[in-house]
C-alpha cells in the first residue's frame, strides 16, 4: 500500500503546474558633457611708477602692454613700473570670451588724470603678447577634457600731467568679466 500511496503522491506531483515568478529589472546610465568652468583672476597691478610732473605745459607716460616698455617724450620716469596682468584658466571650455572696462581717469583726491587704457593676450605669461582691440576678446580651448590658462596684459597712456596736479599716487579699477561655454 505504501508504494501505491507513494505512486499517488508523485504522480499528483507531475500533474500540479509549478507555477515560478519572473520579473525583469532595467539596467540605466545617463551621460552628460563636463560642465565648463572658468577663473579669471588678478596677477598684478599696472604701476606706472613715479613720474616726475613738468615744470610746464603738459606731459603724458606710455605702458606697453604687449612689451610693459614705459616711455615719455617729456616726462622723467623713476621707480619700477609694470603692466598689469590677468589670468583666464578653465576647464572642459570649448571657448570663452572676456570683456574688459578702462576706468576714463585716474583719480587722487579730487583730482584727476585722463587715462586710455590698452590691452594685449597670450597663451604665455612672459611672451608673445598681443593687442587687442575693442572691449572684448574670444577664444577658442579643447573642450571637454582640456584644462587651458591664458594671459590678459594691461597698459595705456596717462595724459594731462601739470605742474597743477596734486602730488600723490593716482588709481582707477579696470575691470575683468569671463563667460566659458
Amino acid at each position: 500500500m505504501r508504494s501505491i500511496i507513494t505512486l499517488f503522491v508523485l504522480s499528483l506531483w507531475w500533474a500540479v503546474p509549478m507555477f515560478g515568478q519572473s520579473t525583469t529589472v532595467t539596467a540605466s546610465i545617463s551621460l552628460s558633457t563636463p560642465s565648463p568652468s572658468c577663473t579669471i583672476s588678478g596677477v598684478s597691478n599696472l604701476n606706472y611708477g613715479t613720474v616726475e610732473k613738468p615744470g610746464s605745459g603738459t606731459g603724458s607716460i606710455v605702458i606697453n602692454a604687449q612689451t610693459g616698455a614705459r616711455t615719455s617724450s617729456t616726462l622723467s620716469i623713476s621707480g619700477s613700473g609694470s603692466v598689469g596682468q590677468a589670468r583666464l584658466s578653465g576647464s572642459n571650455v570649448a571657448s570663452y570670451s572676456v570683456a574688459r572696462t578702462f576706468p576714463s581717469t585716474l583719480t587722487n583726491s579730487g583730482s584727476s588724470l585722463t587715462y586710455a587704457g590698452t590691452w594685449a593676450q597670450s597663451s604665455s605669461s612672459s611672451s608673445n603678447y598681443s593687442a587687442v582691440s575693442g572691449t572684448s576678446y574670444s577664444g577658442t580651448s579643447g573642450g571637454p577634457g582640456a584644462t587651458f590658462t591664458h594671459f590678459f596684459r594691461f597698459g595705456g597712456t596717462v595724459s594731462d600731467i601739470t605742474l597743477s596736479k596734486a602730488n600723490g599716487t593716482y588709481t582707477g579699477t579696470i575691470s575683468l568679466a569671463a563667460t566659458c561655454n
